[in-house]
């Protein structure tokens, strides 16, 4: 009899643990995620549970509460099937309006070997901005579209074909917007991924060729050229702004006198107050009269 009754309580408790970790609350996948990547990536506003939810994607410099940060603009959906992990197996699907093309499917097998499917995910360029040094002075606009027909990754080794394509590409530091659109092409492995970078169309002609070698290492050389008659527009914005310079140093040395005279002088345009009175209809030493 006690057996039984032992027997019905393990069964009960289990069925519990089961529906707990079934109506697990979204905030768990955004804490482990957040916890996973220092910071760097989160899952803001999360709600659903954790197999089945949606939140907005942050992405940020750090875990500083100072720390550079930018969203998406549309939340991402995820779906975890919890019958693949009893197995040892991870099978996740994203999928987001605007970023992703077509669902994305992650799946990991219980030897480490990971399978990405095929899509091509489209983020703007603003995002990296989170990033912190040195995008947040680069400050960089337009669309980065990356496509990939499917990977394999295992053991230190990637199979697959990626590219990348920044689209109306712009930046705070050009005055020239946008300045082209450009493409990114891998050979497809790693260790020794071929880079090529080339230029689509637009007035500023990039290009370039390097490698990516085990561990990471990056060798690229490259070439920043504008096309024929680029180089006058630049010339002229750049003189034109040294021009407007000097002419706001001369109004400055003009009116320096006068302001000194008359420290209380409002703005033009701005609210007008009544000047002080005058003990004398003389003006104060060292320059012109107030004028009204």
């Amino acid at each position: 009899m006690m057996l039984r009754w032992a027997g019905l309580a393990a069964v009960a408790l289990a069925a519990i643990l089961l529906t707990i970790l079934m109506m697990a609350p979204a905030q768990w996948l955004a804490a482990a995620t957040r916890s996973a990547t220092q910071g760097r990536l989160d899952l803001a506003e999360a709600s659903g549970t954790f197999w089945n939810g949606q939140a907005t994607m942050v992405v940020a410099s750090g875990s500083d509460p100072g720390a550079s940060r930018a969203s998406l603009p549309e939340a991402l959906s995820w779906r975890l099937s919890p019958w693949q992990l009893l197995i040892g197996t991870v099978d996740l699907t994203l999928s987001h309006p605007s970023a992703l093309t077509q669902p994305l499917s992650v799946r990991v097998s219980p030897g480490g070997e990971v399978s990405v499917s095929a899509t091509t995910l489209r983020l703007p360029a603003s995002l990296l901005t989170g990033l912190g040094a040195p995008f947040n002075t680069i400050r960089p606009g337009g669309t980065i579209a990356i496509t990939w027909s499917g990977l394999q990754l295992g053991a230190g080794k990637l199979n697959g074909a990626i590219s990348a394509e920044w689209q109306f590409a712009s930046s705070s530091l050009s005055p020239v917007s946008p300045f082209g659109h450009y493409r990114m092409q891998t050979n497809g492995v790693f260790p020794g991924t071929q880079l090529t970078l080339q230029t689509i169309s637009g007035p500023l002609d990039l290009s370039g060729s390097g490698t990516i070698q085990e561990g990471g290492r990056l060798r690229f050389e490259g070439r920043a050229q504008p096309l024929a008659g680029i180089e006058l527009r630049v010339a002229d914005d750049h003189a034109r702004l040294w021009r407007d310079r000097g002419k706001i140093a001369e109004a400055h040395d003009r009116l320096a006198p006068i302001m000194k005279n008359c420290p209380g002088r409002p703005v033009r345009g701005a609210p007008r107050r009544p000047p002080p009175p005058r003990r004398s209809g003389r003006a104060p030493p060292g320059g012109p009269p107030c004028a009204d």
